[in-house]
């Protein structure tokens, strides 16, 4: 059987399919919206932005940096600005001690001192750092005269106070209650006080007397304050020996103990009898004073020596109390205002008889409560005036209070 095959006439100008060649035809790019709809690029745009946010204030924090830097290079710094530096880390550590210990203000010293204190609270020192700082900034202030006459026979007083004073309780930086303090006194001919002290929060302070008939020569006599310092409550603890600080004083067999007392004039001492007076103090609920007088009686609330400055000059005065109507006067004391003079003024100052029995007061003298009346007696003593370095010139009369009234009460 034959098959008839139908053919198909194409005319020649009829479009043709176009031929398939095997490969797929190229998807269009994505847009915008798509792209930002995409959930890694969220993660990506995070990550940017936090890198340039990190980088950014990196590089500011080191401009800042470099900027407190060069400021503590300078030829003077401001103390707010040495005291910014610790805001910034160790950039400017070698800075900050070499300000502590070269520093020509004692405000600029100080503000390093506090700068550094700031970054030993942040642990940002080693431990070596930090007993630098405590070396470099300790200081001692010794208060006492640097010559003394040769026939001076009253003890002498000597204070020496020692410790870290840029450190300040309450700051931002390290405590002076971080640091306990020892200390000792070498060369004043006494053994007890060749013993260390026992341990106590700083800053420190070393008061004795030496006795002139201890130092047979003139001198110079050398006094020696020897300290330790040891840190608790912080990160880490450590102890260390302080530089040796030295005093010298020597005795003059020129100088007369006299030599304090000033001229005698009726003008000065007009203002001295203005100036010093009893005033009784004023009673307090539930608080009172009390004076023995002898075994059965005492003085209730008995009044206060009041100096009111400026003086014409100083006082070092052995302070007695007369009663009315009983012969003699009795020591209950001693009155020492130095830093008088033209020109000086201050507040007034208060001096209490201490609660002793009164000396060389008959014991039935007063033999029954009731009213009395009493005055102050102070007499000059050079001899009193020398123990105090702030002593330059000693009023040298007598000087008699107005009387007062005070009452007597059994124990």
């Amino acid at each position: 059987m034959i098959r008839r095959r139908d053919t198909i006439e194409v005319a020649e100008d009829a479009p043709r399919p176009p031929a398939r060649t095997g490969r797929r035809k190229p998807a269009e790019p994505p847009g915008w919206s798509a792209w930002l709809g995409d959930p890694r690029t969220a993660v990506l745009a995070f990550l940017a932005s936090a890198l340039l946010l990190g980088g950014g204030r990196k590089l500011l924090q080191g401009v800042r940096a470099r900027r407190a830097v060069a400021a503590l290079e300078g030829l003077d710094p401001v103390p707010e600005e040495v005291e910014a530096a610790a805001e910034h880390g160790r950039a400017g550590l070698i800075d900050l001690f070499r300000l502590l210990g070269t520093a020509e203000k004692p405000e600029v010293r100080d503000a390093a001192g506090r700068a550094l204190a700031t970054l030993w609270a942040r642990d940002e020192l080693i431990v070596e750092e930090e007993k630098g700082l405590v070396r470099r900034g300790f200081a001692v202030t010794w208060r006492a005269r640097r010559r003394y006459p040769r026939a001076l026979r009253a003890p002498i007083p000597i204070e020496a106070s020692y410790g870290v004073p840029f450190l300040v309780e309450g700051g931002p930086g390290v405590r002076p209650s971080s640091l306990v303090w020892s200390h000792r006194i070498l060369g004043a001919e006494r053994a007890g006080l060749e013993e260390w002290t026992p341990w106590r929060e700083g800053p420190g302070v070393a008061r004795f007397a030496v006795d002139p008939s201890d130092f047979p020569t003139l001198g110079p006599h050398r006094l020696v304050l020897a300290s330790k310092v040891r840190v608790v409550g912080l990160t880490d603890n450590w102890e260390v020996e302080l530089p040796h600080v030295p005093f010298s004083f020597e005795f003059d067999p020129i100088l007369a103990v006299e030599a304090l007392l000033t001229l005698p004039d009726s003008a000065r001492e007009a203002v001295f009898e203005k100036s010093i007076r009893l005033e009784s103090p004023e009673d307090v609920e539930g608080a009172s004073n009390h004076l023995d007088l002898n075994a059965d009686l005492v003085l209730r609330n008995p009044p206060d020596l009041i100096v009111s400055p400026p003086l014409p000059c100083d006082l070092a005065h052995r302070l007695a109390i007369e009663f009315e109507g009983i012969p003699g006067q009795f020591r209950v004391g001693q009155v020492i205002v130095g830093g008088q003079g033209a020109g000086a003024s201050g507040t007034s100052r208060t001096f209490r008889f201490p609660r002793v029995p009164i000396a060389g007061l008959p014991a039935d003298a007063i033999d029954r409560p009731g009213e009395r009346r009493l005055r102050a007696i102070l007499t000059a003593d050079p001899d009193l005036g020398w123990t105090d370095p702030d002593v330059r010139s000693v009023w040298p009369g007598t000087i008699v209070t107005g009387w007062a009234a005070v009452r007597v009460i059994r124990r």
